[in-house]
């Protein structure tokens, strides 16, 4: 009895480690992740959607960041910040320490009013847009960027 009792309690102790020393998957800095980017050719008029998930301790995430950029072959020929997205703007209600996130931009036509409008390219592109979270005291994410799609000449 006292050999299982001893048994019992180094199980104990072994899982109560193993769980004390798993890593929290929540930091103070926010963290994104972007997981899709579709269509992967887009048209005039597509509409291109960026799905990411983030994590924040403090669940204060501000600001979003979409960069984006044009490449030719794999060097990048333009990158540039295309807008500032308020959390609220993008429907992710406050608190939440972790949320999806999607972004949607209307290719080359202004259909959709509450949409931004990205603007067309002069020869077929390749494209990859990227996220950068900033919360209330100014912490940045790490940067995610999806995979490339190609943007075609309307």
């Amino acid at each position: 009895m006292r050999f299982m009792n001893q048994r019992f309690q180094l199980l104990f102790l072994l899982t109560l480690f193993a769980v004390s020393c798993s890593k929290d998957k929540f930091t103070s800095e926010p963290k994104v992740e972007v997981r899709s980017i579709e269509p992967a050719t887009v048209y005039n008029g597509n509409i291109i959607r960026v799905l990411a998930r983030y994590t924040d301790e403090e669940g204060d995430v501000d600001s979003v960041y979409i960069v984006y950029k044009w490449f030719n072959g794999n060097n990048a020929t333009r990158v540039d910040t295309l807008m500032r997205f308020p959390t609220n703007r993008l429907g992710i209600p406050a608190g939440l320490r972790e949320s999806d996130i999607a972004v949607e931009f209307e290719y080359n036509t202004y259909n959709q009013t509450n949409m931004l409008t990205l603007p067309g390219v002069t020869r077929d592109t390749t494209a990859a847009f990227g996220l950068l979270l900033v919360d209330k005291t100014r912490k940045r994410s790490n940067y995610s960027e999806s995979n490339k799609i190609r943007l075609k000449r309307p």
